[in-house]
């Protein structure tokens, strides 16, 4: 299974969720991917770090499970991060 698509939409999510509770760093994320999607701990922290990304990295734990969610389907189940003063 071919996951770019996933992992552009995962990180694009993301983004826009640090942006609405004004998250600077993320340090846990928890998300169910399906169980043919080769996402992976180590992939996601890859694809951060390739856009240079600060929100996500060697900090942050990353938890994937691995759930009948449907092809090319992710399901953010849960974000902890630090957020600004403002």
């Amino acid at each position: 299974m071919h996951d770019t698509f996933l992992y552009e939409r995962i990180y694009e999510a993301l983004l826009k969720l640090c942006q609405e509770n004004k998250l600077i760093k993320l340090n846990k994320i928890n998300l169910a991917v399906n169980t043919d999607s080769h996402i992976s701990e180590n992939s996601l922290r890859e694809h951060f770090s390739e856009r240079n990304n600060n929100l996500l990295g060697e900090w942050t734990e990353i938890i994937i499970e691995k759930q009948d969610v449907g092809k090319l389907n992710a399901v953010i189940k849960s974000i902890e991060g630090e957020s600004t003063n403002e």
